[in-house]
């Protein structure tokens, strides 16, 4: 707590590029002083951890998927239904997205740690010079890491085509910055190559540095054992180099070329390996994934809540009703329902599938199952109905329009199944946020060898359709039996879409298919649809599709808006097109 005090109060670390400059440290305390406590120096970096976010509905409760096709929020007033349904409610002045201050702070410390806290100067472990040095190295790995997934998380969000038709990036801040300097009070956008650029050195930086491949207890060093897990590893670092090639590849960006996005990928599965782990289970997902910290899927994750665990996503997206006290906020859209094939791998629009539409839920792809909650589905022991009149839909005790679903489905994916809110039977479990999952890797590889080859190239040692092979395998796709969809695919084209599908299914609700459809210059405002289901009291149900809304997105809006108040700060600072 001392070290987040520290950065909060002692250094009075502010938000703006404005605020980025240094300010006196203390009355107190001088700089010498605070140079000879390590824990002050090394709470910089700490406080910049928050960047790393702990949980994946961090947006006043709501996924960013709710502001996508895949899913509504039962919130009507909330940030992510504005941005979908109402026209210029998403503004430089009202962002729902807008991160920009906060992560200048972080910027901030992390420059300053970097500074102070890596030239010996700062003694770690005074009675020890050699786990000191070691120590320090990997203070430096992390510090570089996060100052590139820092600088990456705020590219994300404001790299664009400026009013000077220019594609650019963000101010890159890799100093503390002078005040008296009129140079660095007038702050100007970066390039976007600029920026891509500087976030693979620092990555470069960070892998050369003390990072461990994993951490574990394979070793006695206390500084590498499980009790840092969290923390980058060079896996991590590698990841995000993919992660960050594939965007600049991507057609909103073309600032790096896919040969070197798929040359990313595949060097992070050369240290992974070409198969995923087997961690999905229907009947006991949560306990092997998504409540699961230490599974193998995991390149590095951050742990919400305390030791303990906590309920609040439970709380938010657990279905309304006797015995689950959920409200529901999550609703998974027919959209994201549809993109599920069947569990022989055919989409449900080809003839060959087998899908029946009063029958919809019947041998799907099992990553369905372990992700939406449908009607007639078991949920804790309980028969979810989300048909008309059925007891989790509104009308029925203790569900209202407020709690219960706008399209005819809940949420499965990452919500506990051992958690309970039932009062006087409270119950806990633990969470975590993915940074980076291995089956990501595998997608942004296919991805990338596709487009540089097509389906069947093994330059890299393996192919796009071996990735894909091996994300469909793991899925259960034609378990026991050959994927013969996938074997039909042929040409580029076909494999672009299934590998975009695949991202869809496998990766929705952890915050990508928001930049997805943007760096792709894909539809923003495909029409948002659910389900009315009618129980015809025979145990059989009829279903009849809905639109619920059509999202009101312009197509300057592939990039975000810069903060209005950065504007007026700094003269040099571009506008992207259109805002």
């Amino acid at each position: 707590m001392k070290n987040i005090l520290f950065a909060l109060v002692v250094l009075c670390i502010l938000s703006s590029c404005e605020d980025y400059f240094d300010p006196k440290l203390t009355n107190e305390r001088t700089y010498e002083q605070l140079l000879e406590n390590p824990d002050y120096v090394r709470g910089l970096l700490t406080y910049a951890y928050r960047a790393i976010p702990a949980a994946y509905d961090t947006y006043d409760g709501d996924f960013l998927d709710n502001a996508t096709d895949n899913s509504l929020s039962n919130n009507l007033t909330g940030n992510m239904n504005k941005m979908v349904e109402i026209d210029g409610f998403w503004t430089p002045v009202t962002n729902p997205i807008n991160n920009w201050q906060a992560r200048y702070d972080d910027l901030k410390n992390v420059n300053q740690f970097i500074e102070v806290g890596l030239d010996g100067t700062v003694l770690y472990f005074k009675s020890n010079p050699t786990r000191d040095e070691a120590y320090r190295e990997r203070l430096k790995g992390e510090a570089y890491f996060l100052r590139a997934f820092i600088h990456f998380d705020l590219l994300k969000r404001y790299g664009g085509v400026d009013e000077n038709g220019q594609l650019m990036g963000i101010p890159l801040i890799t100093s503390t910055l002078d005040i008296t300097d009129g140079d660095d009070l007038n702050l100007s956008r970066n390039t976007y190559a600029e920026c891509i650029q500087q976030i693979i050195d620092d990555l470069n930086v960070a892998i050369s540095a003390g990072l461990p491949e994993a951490y574990d207890n394979s070793t006695t060093d206390p500084d590498f054992d499980l009790t840092n897990l969290g923390r980058p590893t060079t896996v991590a670092c590698r990841a995000l180099k993919s992660r960050v090639f594939l965007y600049a590849a991507s057609p909103a960006f073309g600032t790096a070329s896919y040969t070197e996005a798929a040359q990313a990928a595949s060097d992070v599965l050369d240290v992974i390996g070409n198969s995923l782990p087997e961690v999905y289970n229907i009947n006991n997902i949560s306990d092997t994934f998504y409540n699961n910290d230490l599974n193998d899927e995991l390149i590095m994750r951050r742990v919400s809540g305390n030791q303990n665990g906590d309920n609040g996503l439970e709380q938010r997206h657990f279905p309304p009703g006797a015995n689950l006290e959920g409200n529901g906020r999550c609703n998974p859209t027919q959209n994201l329902v549809d993109a599920f094939p069947m569990a022989n791998g055919y989409p449900i629009a080809n003839a060959t599938s087998g899908y029946v539409e009063n029958d919809m839920y019947l041998n799907r792809d099992p990553r369905f199952y372990m992700t939406v909650i449908h009607n007639n589905q078991s949920f804790k022991g309980i028969t979810i109905e989300t048909f008309q009149g059925g007891a989790h839909m509104t009308g029925a005790p203790n569900v209202t329009v407020e709690n219960s679903t706008r399209t005819g489905y809940y949420l499965r994916k990452w919500i506990s199944s051992k958690a309970n809110l039932v009062a006087g039977n409270n119950v806990n479990d633990t969470h975590y946020n993915a940074l980076f999952r291995k089956v990501e890797i595998f997608l942004n590889f296919a991805e990338a060898a596709n487009e540089v080859n097509g389906p069947d190239d093994a330059t890299y040692g393996m192919s796009a359709r071996e990735a894909i092979a091996e994300v469909r395998r793991r899925a259960g796709i034609a378990s026991g039996g050959s994927d013969d969809y996938l074997a039909s695919i042929t040409s580029r084209e076909a494999m672009r879409e299934l590998i975009k599908n695949e991202r869809r299914i496998e990766l929705c609700f952890e915050g990508h298919r928001f930049f997805d459809l943007r760096r792709w210059n894909d539809n923003l405002n495909e029409a948002i649809s659910g389900v009315t289901i009618t129980d015809n009291g025979n145990g059989t149900f009829s279903f009849t599709r809905n639109n619920i809304t059509t999202p009101n997105y312009r197509s300057y809006m592939n990039y975000g808006p810069l903060p209005f108040d950065e504007l007026l700060k700094t003269q040099n600072i571009t506008q992207n097109q259109g805002w």
